[in-house]
């Protein structure tokens, strides 16, 4: 793994003592990664911490508000915003449909699989808000298998490659790049897997130094962290959740591309 700057490494650290805070505070809480499709429910039991929101609109604890943001993050949830529907004129009137997901969850991989192409083809077309929320506290139950086979911290470095790879204008190819090319549960993901991934989106030459210059240095750990942030001090309890106009799916409309579009199309009257 390239050698962190010092400004991402103080982003790094100032959230693990809040996440270290909140540990002591809130003892030990469950995190459920829902199998679905055949693959066993995992129960993922530990020191995953909430971080308590802040009133009158200020951030929550951990947060770092000076951290860079890629290109597409939103500044209050951190999530990345993807297609034409969030600058048009109607934007408040079309449907916003929120993915919470660490792409080291096999359950958010299925879940790309089977209506991934539906989501993002609503919008690219203007239909659909989309915006993605990622999370990395596969992370914490991985830790030593992703360490013994020398990819620490495997979530982390997937998310900050999506953001490089927003930068390129590459958010969509390379998020469905990544989750269809998971590795097997605690193999991680290498920085050599995550730039042959960038390739495979079409990002060649100066883009694709841009891409790895900026992995390298972990440009955006700061932005991951506040994301992490977001997912325990909002409460969400397992992954992949759909969240369509601020309200949960059932992972049989989520996982269903015509229940799916529907549900979509239904948010939109």
């Amino acid at each position: 793994m390239a050698t962190k700057n010092s400004s991402t490494k103080a982003a790094r650290d100032a959230a693990a003592a809040a996440r270290a805070e909140a540990k002591a505070e809130q003892k030990k809480r469950e995190r459920i990664v829902q199998l679905i499709g055949g693959i066993a429910v995992v129960a993922i039991v530990g020191a995953l911490i909430a971080v308590g929101i802040t009133n009158a609109g200020k951030h929550a604890a951990g947060i770092d508000t000076k951290a860079a943001l890629p290109k597409g993050a939103n500044s209050d949830t951190y999530g990345l915003q993807v297609g034409k529907a969030w600058t048009a004129p109607n934007a408040d009137s079309i449907p916003k449909l929120e993915i919470w997901e660490d792409f080291q969850c096999p359950a958010c991989k299925n879940m790309e699989a089977s209506s991934g192409s539906t989501i993002t083809a609503l919008a690219k077309s203007g239909k659909l808000r989309l915006e993605y929320r990622p999370t990395i506290f596969l992370d914490e139950s991985l830790a030593a298998q992703n360490s013994s086979n020398k990819n620490p911290n495997s979530s982390a470095l997937a998310t900050n490659a999506l953001a490089c790879a927003a930068d390129q204008g590459k958010t969509i190819e390379y998020h469905s790049t990544v989750f269809a090319n998971q590795p097997e549960e605690g193999a991680g993901y290498s920085t050599l897997d995550l730039r042959y991934f960038a390739e495979l989106t079409g990002l060649s030459g100066k883009k694709l130094d841009n891409f790895t210059d900026c992995l390298a240095n972990r440009q955006y750990d700061g932005w991951v962290n506040n994301s992490y942030a977001k997912f325990n001090s909002e409460g969400i309890t397992s992954t992949p959740t759909g969240i369509l106009n601020g309200k949960a799916l059932d992972n049989t409309v989520l996982y269903d591309p015509k229940k799916l579009a529907k549900a979509i199309a239904d948010a939109a009257k």
